[in-house]
């Protein structure tokens, strides 16, 4: 395992918990649970996967184009997500004649999109990986 993809296991690891977490969370806390994501910034220290160790490479052009095809899946995928609840959410005030959107609402949901973000990011990278040819 190369050191983008042990990036990648972190980054879906990272987005299971944070969302698990805020999951098991909620009944006791309710919108106070939405600082589970705190966890999140765990994706950070996945940097020191990264590091130069002496003259070896650690990232290649293979895994630049990995990294690339799962950002863009990943923010896609986010990006989607939140126009589709966007969406209904205006669809469904509007018909409950509600004008307002609760603050909390939109909280949780700024925070489930950076999950889902890294999550999917991380997923298709680990795909990626496995998917590919080694040579014997």
């Amino acid at each position: 395992m190369n050191a983008m993809e042990k990036v990648a296991w972190t980054e879906l690891l990272v987005s299971v918990a944070a969302v698990g977490l805020a999951t098991l969370l909620y009944p006791w806390l309710g919108s106070a649970a939405v600082g589970s994501f705190g966890i999140l910034g765990l994706i950070g220290l996945s940097v020191f996967f990264v590091r130069r160790r002496d003259q070896r490479v650690v990232i290649d052009e293979r895994d630049r184009e990995i990294e690339a095809t799962a950002i863009r899946f990943g923010v896609v995928s986010a990006w989607m997500t939140l126009m589709i609840v966007l969406s209904l959410t205006v669809v469904l005030s509007s018909y409950r004649d509600v004008h307002t959107v609760s603050l909390a609402f939109l909280n949780w949901l700024i925070w489930i999109q950076f999950a889902i973000c890294f999550g999917i990011k991380g997923l298709v990278a680990i795909v990626l990986y496995r998917r590919q040819q080694h040579a014997a």
